[in-house]
């Protein structure tokens, strides 16, 4: 199964050049959006988010608050899907169904795969913190050394860095005045 879902990230990674304009703007969305939305309430909630796990309860209700809990939820539903992509793929190439164009068949196969990950979701209300440490313990790891050392360890040769993808930046030299 690991090897079909390593194989799977490889067949989606296969065009590099487009990753630096994603992780651009993933950062700027980030940077400009996540960040400070989120200072923000914390610097207005903080200690009261100390015992409410959900900074939405804290805000007065209003039509505002409402539309962030709407919008919230279908930020669930989304990532829900874009983070469980790469396990439909790798379900769908197991049973053969991975070239098939019938999305209502490619729905029903990935069933299998939505229903036990909902069904674990209920019966484990408390998921939200070990969620919190899994993501605090795990996503440094996973967006920034795991990369770092891959590239390091696969650009430490001369060689490989001439036959790399994107060309090494240019730095320019230092003049003194």
């Amino acid at each position: 199964m690991l090897c079909l879902a390593c194989r799977e990230i490889m067949h989606a990674m296969w065009r590099p050049q487009k990753f630096k304009a994603i992780y651009l703007m993933a950062t700027l969305y980030v940077l400009t959006l996540t960040l400070p939305s989120a200072a923000s309430v914390y610097w207005a909630f903080g200690d009261q988010l100390l015992t409410h796990s959900n900074a939405l309860s804290l805000l007065p209700r209003t039509p505002f608050r409402d539309a962030a809990v709407v919008l919230m939820l279908v930020h669930q539903f989304i990532t829900f899907g874009f983070a469980c992509t790469p396990l439909y793929f790798v379900w769908e190439k197991l049973i053969g169904l991975h070239d098939c164009r019938s999305l209502c068949k490619r729905a029903a196969a990935r069933l299998p795969v939505v229903v036990p990950i909902w069904f674990l979701a209920i019966i484990f209300p408390f998921f939200g913190p070990i969620n919190s440490a899994v993501g605090a313990l795990l996503v440094s790891f996973t967006v920034y050394i795991i990369p770092a050392l891959a590239h390091m360890l696969t650009y430490r040769s001369a060689s490989a860095r001439l036959v790399s993808e994107a060309p090494c930046p240019t730095v320019p030299p230092c003049r003194s005045a």
